[in-house]
């Protein structure tokens, strides 16, 4: 989905130029602005930061149905329900809107935002496909002209994935085992009251808390260096007698291959 931000006669440009900054923010690019009542001027540009070069580019168009020409949906933004009889407002919440996202691929969408005063005029939320709210507090729902990009800018680029990360990889099974077992060792060690349940304890913040694999390993490197002070550990010989090496705990190897609950302290 392509996204056209078009705002519809803004009144002050201080409101076009955070409307820019706002865009950037979310990662959109294409902002058009139609027979604006205001001069983009120093103001528009102050305000608008680092997005500066998007708010230049800024497509000036006179009328609505020139902004949206070749747009495939053309979706209104609006925060009063219910005004003129006459109209059609019917809108949808922002979440049910973006929950259907996926049906327009490919698809060039046209996010209306009216005027700051009166918003969108009964005319152009007739020529809207569809027409959005936030769901505000019932008590005031209008919503500053950033704010409510602010708001639906980030829905919408949510909704569409371009706000996913990609994951870091998370610490496995056989790491987790690993710092558990170092830790019950500990416990025992310095004979704490309980250490079986300590241990379970730990286990259960330990999957919670759910650590990347580099996390997992600075943990496993401190918790070695302090079983390692503390007497240490006999590592077993794998099958067919070779040593398994001191950086077992690192756990580049199999978790398979030697198991923690096989390690044993040192006498």
């Amino acid at each position: 989905m392509k996204i056209a931000v078009v705002l519809v006669e803004p009144e002050y440009d201080v409101n076009v130029g955070m409307a820019a900054r706002v865009m950037k923010n979310f990662g959109f690019s294409d902002l058009r602005i139609v027979n604006p009542k205001c001069g983009v001027g120093f103001d528009a540009v102050k305000f608008s930061k680092h997005a500066v070069g998007l708010l230049k580019k800024a497509k000036r168009c006179r009328t609505l149905g020139a902004a949206v020409k070749d747009c495939d949906l053309v979706v209104g933004t609006t925060g009063v329900l219910e005004r003129n009889k006459g109209t059609i407002r019917s809108a949808v919440p922002l979440q049910k809107f973006c929950a259907k996202m996926d049906e327009y691929p490919g698809k060039r969408v046209a996010l209306l935002f009216g005027r700051e005063g009166i918003g969108l005029s009964e005319g152009e939320i007739s020529a809207c496909d569809l027409l959005v709210h936030v769901e505000a507090d019932a008590g005031y729902p209008i919503l500053n002209l950033s704010h409510a990009m602010a708001v639906v800018l980030y829905a919408v680029r949510m909704a569409s994935g371009k706000g996913k990360k990609v994951r870091e990889k998370r610490m496995g099974g056989a790491e987790r085992r690993a710092l558990t077992h170092m830790f019950k060792m500990l416990a025992e060690g310095y004979k704490v009251r309980n250490p079986e349940r300590c241990t379970v304890a730990f286990a259960r913040v330990l999957a919670r808390a759910n650590p990347t694999s580099k996390e997992g390993f600075s943990l496993l490197g401190v918790f070695r260096s302090v079983v390692e002070k503390s007497g240490g550990y006999d590592y077993p010989k794998k099958k067919g007698g070779d040593e398994v090496p001191q950086d077992f705990v690192r756990l580049h190897r199999s978790e398979a291959d030697v198991p923690p609950s096989s390690w044993r302290r040192r006498k």
